[in-house]
């Protein structure tokens, strides 16, 4: 009987040992970076603003400068602000991943008509090329009092950077002096096997003074 018992305990510790191996590590999936940057042509100020998750022992950068973490919106929210010229390509270094790169073609305020006619249709030329199917271009007319602006939605794609103003979009645009501004919009997503990003880029022109008349 105490033979008997001592090989029964043994097989019962040996296959304890066998399913208690060490754990296994839980896989934490691709590393989610969710922001918005948005660019002031003047006075020339970058701000960006950043989500990670899960959360890095060390903050992200753009353009080679480091985001201030948000402590008030909680752990892996981050923002930061410089003053820069507009780079045709902004880097953003991620903690633990290769690198994220947002490419962006600007529009420019130039061309918009110091004179816009209520009754004649008008075409501006606002980019340097057309606009892809994850880009928009609104058309701000804000009016000297500051009440509400009137707002022109150019939407992509198109084949061509000029914006068409059919006399018809200004049948509700008052008689009088504005500031006119371009804000053109661009969301990108993106999917790699270690991270997954969706970023949304803003960019406001400068502002510049119109009238509109009959």
């Amino acid at each position: 009987m105490t033979k008997l018992l001592r090989l029964t305990l043994l097989l019962c510790l040996s296959t304890f040992l066998c399913t208690c191996g060490p754990a296994q590590k839980e896989s934490t999936g691709p590393t989610a970076v969710v922001g918005n940057i948005r660019y002031e042509e003047s006075p020339q100020i970058l701000e960006t603003s950043l989500t990670i998750s899960p959360v890095t022992a060390t903050a992200p950068a753009v353009l080679g400068t480091t985001l201030n973490p948000i402590t008030s919106m909680g752990v892996g929210h981050y923002r930061g602000r410089q003053q820069t010229e507009f780079p045709a390509v902004i880097d953003l270094s991620i903690p633990g991943q290769s690198g994220l790169v947002v490419r962006f073609s600007p529009p420019f305020a130039d061309s918009i008509p110091a004179v816009l006619s209520k009754s004649q249709s008008v075409k501006i030329a606002t980019m340097k090329n057309g606009l892809t199917d994850n880009e928009n271009l609104v058309l701000f007319l804000e009016p000297k009092d500051r009440s509400t602006p009137k707002r022109i939605l150019l939407q992509g794609p198109t084949s061509t950077g000029i914006l068409t103003l059919p006399k018809e979009t200004m049948k509700d645009v008052n008689p009088g002096k504005y500031q006119a501004y371009l804000i053109k919009q661009q969301l990108q997503k993106d999917s790699t096997s270690t991270m997954e990003s969706s970023l949304q880029t803003e960019y406001y022109t400068r502002s510049i003074p119109i009238e509109v008349k009959e």
